[in-house]
């Protein structure tokens, strides 16, 4: 029977996920991660209440960054109907803790997460593996949301420019899942870096001639960049 109600369920279940980022808009208080568009290829991004919260849709194309969290979006395909109630639960708490629909990556290794519905039967069930961040990446992207590549540690901007940039972990060349807190120090004026509430970019804004050094942080990493801006 549980056989039977795994296969029928298993089929129409379809997990879209999504991650979300609050933006403070000051130093300390941002968020970090991978952006939505179409790059994330997700149709189920989850819903945004206000503009000081972004909605970042990822895939779990990846392992999960260590101390970054993944909030999971569970829908049902089935014409004409609503799927049951679903719990979420991890095999391994001490790896994916889990909070209502939330992730959080708390330990290194590999965890089912189990979808369970009346009387505790699985529904569905996925493996995720949780991999510490090595380094951090800054990310160039256009403003339909394809990637261009990772940007240089020292890049020269006219004034006026803008750019659009996420900080991505990797772990050995590996891109990383997960949202996390952001820090970022800038020294100089003459670029702004602002978080883009909606689609969970950081947008650079070449404001007056001169250089700008700015050091992001997360996951305990740090990663230094320098923008000269020219006449």
């Amino acid at each position: 029977m549980e056989a039977d109600t795994r296969a029928r369920w298993g089929a129409v279940l379809t997990l879209v996920v999504g991650a979300l980022a609050s933006f403070a808009g000051a130093c300390g208080g941002d968020m970090g991660g991978r952006p939505g568009g179409s790059y994330a290829n997700n149709g189920g991004r989850p819903q945004c209440g206000a503009l000081g919260v972004a909605c970042v849709g990822q895939k779990l194309d990846a392992p999960i960054a260590l101390g970054g969290t993944f909030e999971l979006d569970v829908r049902y395909q089935i014409a004409g109907s609503s799927g049951p109630p679903t719990t979420i639960f991890s095999a391994a708490p001490s790896v994916l803790r889990v909070d209502g629909a939330r992730l959080t990556a708390v330990g290194q290794g590999v965890s089912a997460v189990l979808f369970l519905g009346p009387d505790d039967g699985v529904l569905d069930f996925l493996h995720l593996w949780v991999q510490p961040a090595t380094e951090l990446r800054i990310i160039r992207y256009t403003p339909a949301g394809a990637p261009l590549g990772r940007v240089q540690p020292a890049i020269k901007l006219l004034v006026h420019d803008e750019l659009l940039i996420a900080v991505e972990p990797f772990a050995n060349g590996q891109p990383l899942a997960g949202n996390f807190e952001l820090t970022r120090t800038l020294q100089g004026t003459s670029v702004a870096i602002v978080p883009d509430s909606v689609s969970g970019w950081y947008r650079v804004v070449a404001r007056t001639p001169g250089t700008t050094q700015v050091r992001l942080g997360a996951l305990g990493l740090s990663t230094d960049w320098s923008i000269e801006v020219e006449p």
